[in-house]
Parts: structure tokens; C-alpha cells; sequence
């Protein structure tokens, strides 16, 4: 079966645009082009590939195992683009980010975008495993996340490293504790994240080492609310330590079991390591964290690129 790069490139720009008449935009050509491909390419197999919904349309289940396999060839016109338009290697791309952490990495995000003016960032925020999802799906050319376990067609640079912390309001009898245990904190009206989120399942860990299982009553979505909810009286919340911003209305101490330290990463998929846009993005973060501990990228340094 001799499936066309002109198809490949009509097949995925309709999955990604989501109708016919944006594909047709996104690649330059006309509607019809698109059509005429579209329909060539489903005449090779034995089932749809797109089914109709209002106003556009999505892949059927044989259509998106088609584009898993063949969304890889968006890199390679990438790449074949950068060696014919020299200019892109200034920064004259569209960088997909996606974080889980944006305190962290706004400055790197910042920084990225003085250096890369004509850069297009394209920057959402999601739960950790939410962004690892994006970046193997090629939804985002980038995640910023902490990164706990190893993808064999993934790379990481690790970036930043904290650990969990009790978020506390300052009325609270504890306070003013340097550091709290999960035995103290077991019985206090405890605020919760969704069990999906990264820094919960760090907690559910901490207690669980000690045989401690607590509840919860208030569930929130994001650290923010949790922040706010501790703001309110609703209990004691959690968080990495340099997820949330300092404020005079609430305390972050640590807790004294979490010795589990997390490491934030700048993670992107392999095989796309030299793609306009990535190879800027991990270069930058590499020079910055560096420079943070006193080195230089072209000296060998415990900084690790895996």
C-alpha cells in the first residue's frame, strides 16, 4: 500500500484542524485538494478513516490508529522546512508548551520568548500526567512537569527540584511549626486535590509509608483553590513547595516525612530533538540551568539531559 506524503499531509491537517476548509488553509491548497486526497486515501482501506459531527469532522477508531502512525511525518516536513528556510532556526516558529508547574518555568518560558521575538508560544497548563499525554501525542512540542518515571522515547533535562509541603493558615495552632509530621497532621480537617493530580498521589505516598490513610471532605482542582480554601478556614492543604506563591494569608511547611523530592523536567518526545522550536527550548533551559549552579554548558556538569 503506497500511501502519498500529499494524503499523509490532507489526513492529518483535517484530524488537527477538525474540518476540511481549515486543513485546506493550514496547507495552502483548496477545499477540494483536501477532499480529493482525503477520499484517495480512504479508497486504500477496507473502512472510514473521518466521520461526520457538526460542522466537521473526526477520526474513527481505524483513523486515529492511522494517525498515531503517521502523525510522526509532521516532523519530518518540519525539519525538511528548517534546512530550506534557514530563518526558522532564529526562532521563527510556533513552540507548543504545556505545564503542570507554571511558577517554575515561567521565567524559562519568559526568557525563551526575549531571546525568540518572532517565536509564536503557545503555553497551556494541565496535571502532570495530562502534559506527559500531550507531548507523546504531539499535542505540545514541550512539557514542563516533573517527569517520575522513564519513557524509553522520551527525553528529559532535569530543571528544578522541591518537595511537599503542608499549606496552613496562619491562625492555625499549627502554624507556627518549623515542620509538620503526618502523625500531627492525620486528624486535621484535611483539603484534598483530585486523585489524578501529581501532588496528591505524592501525599497519599507520604501518608502511606506510615500505615496512615486519612479522608478528606473539601476536593479541589488546582493549587490555587486549595490556597484559597486554606485562606477560608476549610482546613490544611498541600503542595510542592515552590508551586505556590508566598502570601501573608497562609503558611507552607514542610513536611517532615516527605522525603520524597520531586524533580520538575523540561521533557520533549526523542525523535524530535532537533526540530526548530525544541532544540531552542531545551538549549535555553540547559544555558539557564547552568548558569544556576555557577556553569557553563560546554563544561561537564551533574546537570543531566536523559
Amino acid at each position: 500500500m503506497d500511501l502519498t506524503l500529499t494524503e499523509i499531509r490532507a489526513f492529518n491537517a483535517t484530524l488537527q484542524t477538525g474540518n476540511y476548509t481549515r486543513a485546506a488553509d493550514a496547507l495552502g491548497v483548496s477545499q477540494p485538494a483536501i477532499t480529493a486526497q482525503i477520499r484517495k486515501l480512504e479508497g486504500r482501506f477496507d473502512h472510514p478513516l473521518l466521520e461526520r459531527v457538526n460542522k466537521g469532522v473526526r477520526a474513527t477508531e481505524l483513523g486515529m490508529k492511522l494517525y498515531r502512525i503517521t502523525r510522526q511525518y509532521d516532523d519530518l516536513d518540519n525539519s525538511i522546512d528548517a534546512l530550506m528556510h534557514p530563518g526558522l532556526e532564529s526562532g521563527m516558529h510556533t513552540v507548543r508548551v504545556a505545564t503542570a508547574s507554571p511558577l517554575i518555568f515561567m521565567p524559562l518560558i519568559a526568557e525563551f520568548n526575549r531571546r525568540f521575538p518572532g517565536a509564536t508560544l503557545k503555553i497551556s497548563t494541565a496535571t502532570t500526567d495530562e502534559c506527559k499525554a500531550k507531548v507523546l501525542n504531539r499535542e505540545v512540542d514541550i512539557g514542563l512537569f516533573p517527569m517520575h518515571d522513564n519513557e524509553t522515547n522520551i527525553s528529559r533535562l532535569a530543571y528544578y527540584v522541591h518537595s511537599l509541603t503542608a499549606v496552613v493558615h496562619p491562625d492555625h495552632p499549627l502554624a507556627n511549626e518549623r515542620s509538620l509530621s503526618v502523625h500531627q497532621l492525620k486528624d486535621e480537617s484535611l483539603i484534598f486535590y483530585r486523585e489524578q493530580a501529581f501532588t496528591q498521589q505524592l501525599a497519599n505516598r507520604t501518608f502511606a509509608r506510615h500505615n496512615l490513610h486519612p479522608t478528606s471532605h473539601v476536593i479541589m482542582e488546582t493549587r490555587q483553590d486549595i490556597c484559597e480554601a486554606v485562606v477560608h478556614g476549610l482546613g490544611i492543604g498541600f503542595a510542592l513547595a515552590s508551586d505556590i506563591r508566598q502570601d501573608n494569608r497562609f503558611r507552607s511547611i514542610p513536611v517532615e516525612e516527605a522525603t520524597e523530592q520531586v524533580t520538575e523536567h523540561v521533557v520533549w518526545l526523542k525523535t524530535r530533538s532537533n526540530l526548530p522550536g525544541i532544540k531552542d527550548f531545551v538549549e535555553l533551559a540547559l544555558e539557564r540551568q547552568c548558569k544556576s549552579i555557577g556553569m557553563t554548558p560546554s563544561v561537564a556538569t551533574p546537570v543531566t539531559i536523559e
